[in-house]
């Protein structure tokens, strides 16, 4: 229910859902790769799962040297995707599981999925060595009741979870105020079962971590309480190739072939980045998480 698109003011200012073609995507890394040293491709969306050449992507991340090739997904996709973009040199895929109960789970996905099913890709993934992250965003009244739960199901099986503040971005941006719920009332929560100490976090993680007395590990990303804007170094690209700098910030840049038109749209990328989050009415779901 956070990702979707669903406002009036959104749809002003989003651009039509398509998804990113290979030709495209293997020339922009390309060209980027020869002005930036490129250590991770994450994929994310809306849900990535569903392009249809998803694979393929990976593929040429792979191709091109990326060492950390990533995929946000719902969990919810074909049976056989995950050793496919294994074989292609997937090395992580990152769950989004805001809840462990099926009726807080779907109220929270505005859908009527089954849990078991999101639970089982989740130990797919394990299965075939994958790295496997967890992101959970924590809604007021939603899902609360739930972080304590996840961090005990996600520590027992050595996975780790980062806790999500709302972002105030698209559909939610008008009820953020009513939903939001902080970092640190998540470790307040977390506080009632657990002892937990920060652990060392490089300076362009989104995530600060903590390790609890048992080495259950956890982050949570404080977009708003505690930004972490000073160390981004990430790009976005979306469906048309275009790159952005801020998800707070509408502005996109081509990647030119001419050497000196892409280190300017590089430049302008960067410039656009914002010293705190700021807030946008687009939804990731154009522009990617």
């Amino acid at each position: 229910m956070y990702c979707a698109p669903g406002t009036a003011a959104e749809s002003q200012v989003s651009v039509p859902a398509s998804f990113l073609s290979p030709e495209l995507f293997q020339r922009n890394l390309s060209l980027l790769s020869k002005k930036l040293s490129i250590q991770e491709i994450h994929l994310t969306g809306g849900e990535p799962t569903l392009h249809k050449e998803l694979p393929e992507l990976v593929r040429i991340s792979n191709k091109e040297g990326i060492q950390d090739i990533a995929v946000t997904s719902n969990g919810f996709f074909r049976d056989g995707l995950i050793r496919d973009l294994k074989d292609a040199g997937l090395t992580r895929m990152n769950f989004s599981l805001d809840a462990l109960e099926q009726t807080a789970f779907s109220r929270i996905s505005g859908k009527n999925l089954p849990l078991d099913r999101l639970l089982n890709r989740i130990e797919e993934a394990l299965s075939f060595g994958l790295d496997v992250k967890l992101n959970c965003t924590v809604l007021k009244t939603y899902n609360e009741d739930q972080i304590l739960p996840l961090l005990h199901w996600t520590g027992a099986r050595n996975i780790s979870i980062r806790y999500l503040e709302l972002m105030k971005m698209g559909p939610l941006q008008e009820k953020h105020s009513e939903l939001f719920y902080s970092a640190e009332e998540i470790r307040d929560r977390l506080s009632s079962d657990f002892e937990f100490l920060s652990v060392p976090t490089p300076l362009e993680s989104t995530a600060r971590y903590y390790e609890t007395k048992e080495k259950y590990r956890f982050g949570i990303i404080a977009n708003h309480t505690e930004p972490f804007c000073e160390g981004c170094n990430r790009l976005r690209m979306d469906s048309r190739g275009r790159i952005y700098g801020c998800l707070s910030d509408f502005r996109s840049f081509p990647v030119s072939e001419d050497g000196t038109e892409l280190e300017a749209s590089l430049h302008a990328a960067m410039q656009t980045k914002k010293n705190v989050f700021t807030g946008s009415e687009l939804s990731m779901k154009y522009i990617g998480g």
